[in-house]
């Protein structure tokens, strides 16, 4: 995997946004990728449920273009929008971007 291949520790992929929840719960990962097929309002959902767990968590959405998505994730609080398609070097790139310094 690319991010592995960056030296970025991946704790795990979730198939669907419960999944991730739990996941984050359990792992407290620095930042999350969200890649699932979903409507703009159940994004936003999800992101709010991220930050509750840990308001600190990077959050990244990864969609197609979809007129005003990257603005309203973006206010619902992720910290960067990629879209599809991309390069595995744009991915790496912005996790870099987002992830807190230690």
């Amino acid at each position: 995997m690319a991010l592995e291949d960056s030296g970025f520790d991946v704790i795990g992929e979730a198939e669907d946004s419960d999944s991730l929840l739990i996941m984050c719960q359990g792992e407290s990962p620095a930042v999350v990728l969200i890649d699932f097929d979903m409507e703009q309002l159940e994004i936003v959902r999800l992101i709010e449920s991220l930050l509750d767990i840990d308001p600190l968590v990077a959050i990244v959405v990864i969609s197609d273009l979809i007129d005003g998505q990257n603005e309203t994730v973006l206010a619902a609080g992720a910290r960067a929008f990629l879209q599809k398609p991309f390069s595995m070097y744009d991915m790496t790139d912005i996790v870099k971007k987002v992830q807190p310094v230690l």
